[in-house]
């Protein structure tokens, strides 16, 4: 079943000719991909918000990917830290995109977005803690080929997981979700009786409170960004925070929303949606997901500048064309 609530996640970084003196990093199981989820990413929004934000390497007609790294598949998710106790009245700290971007957590960390105060930022010491958080729920919402009505236990997420080629940490770069569908899913984990992780605790613990921060009709979105690690470059991280919070705008704006799919609609031609939905597909997304597709074409195209995660090539686009686009999705974007 199709969820018109999915969230995006960045895709991994794409293989690109490497700057002068600079080689572009490993491909480690999955670089920015969508959770860029920024699955990792380069700039800040660009198509098709959703969230859980991944990023993709080049296929067919375009260089040759980096092989895998050597050893057994990692089926099993790293260890998550023990679950954190969040008091019910406390407040995230306010923060603007640069201060959260200079911060170096050691713990996993909420920020409240300041230029965009119903969206809020996990911002994880690495990859494996944002694995620990997110994995499962990017499996439920927008990851290709996965139930949209039922959460994977562990050992039907380590195998889901191994199937994509990705390792636990790199399953997405990036996070993003609608403060909606983190509910239904820890509605599903109750009425299926899944064991959560104490990050996933952790998890639910703030949905219920941001739900009391932000009350319904409203919704918030919750984004997240691993720290600087040996997967992660300060590059990368920016270019991931860039990539979700652009998503977090979708979520949250709908009159950007509303132009988003207005310019995916009217202005991308049919050719254009195709060979993104392509592009999407290859990087993990579930490309029967209409949002999400738009969602994270307009985060790679507006908010994702690092050419190691998204070039208009990726997407069979010119520049000229690609710049075409960017300039319509700007028009109405909140930056």
């Amino acid at each position: 079943m199709n969820d018109p609530d999915a969230t995006v996640v960045l895709p991994r970084p794409q293989a690109v000719a490497p700057s002068a003196g600079k080689a572009p990093p490993p491909r480690p199981g999955v670089v920015p991909g969508r959770t860029l989820a920024l699955a990792a990413a380069g700039a800040v929004v660009a198509a098709g918000v959703a969230g859980a934000g991944a990023w993709y390497w080049l296929r067919s007609g375009t260089p040759e990917p980096p092989p895998k790294p050597e050893g057994p598949a990692i089926v099993q998710a790293p260890p998550a830290p023990p679950a954190v106790q969040v008091p019910a009245d406390a407040m995230p700290r306010l923060a603007a995109a640069d201060a959260i971007y200079g911060n170096r957590a050691t713990a996993p960390t909420l920020f409240r977005l300041a230029e965009n105060p119903r969206v809020f930022v996990f911002d994880f010491p690495d990859l494996d803690a944002q694995a620990a958080m997110f994995n499962r729920v990017a499996a439920l919402v927008e990851k290709v080929g996965l139930p949209r009505d039922r959460l994977l236990d562990d050992t039907a997420l380590a195998a889901a997981i191994a199937r994509s080629g990705d390792t636990a940490a790199t399953y997405y770069y990036g996070h993003n979700y609608r403060g909606r569908d983190l509910e239904r899913f820890f509605a599903l984990a109750d009425r299926d009786r899944i064991t959560l992780n104490p990050a996933e605790q952790r998890l639910r613990q703030e949905v219920e409170r941001l739900r009391r921060i932000v009350p319904p009709p409203a919704d918030f979105a919750i984004i997240s960004v691993p720290g600087l690690e040996s997967r992660v470059d300060p590059t990368m991280r920016r270019a991931i925070l860039n990539h979700e919070i652009g998503h977090g705008h979708f979520f949250t704006n709908p009159d950007f929303a509303e132009h988003v799919a207005k310019v995916w609609r009217e202005v991308f031609t049919e050719q254009e949606r195709a060979t993104f939905r392509a592009f999407l597909e290859r990087e993990g997304y579930d490309p029967a997901l209409e949002e999400v597709m738009m969602n994270e074409a307009m985060a790679y195209l507006v908010f994702t500048p690092d050419a190691r995660f998204f070039t208009p090539m990726h997407a069979g686009l010119t520049e000229a064309r690609a710049e075409q686009l960017r300039a319509a999705l700007r028009a109405r974007a909140p930056i």
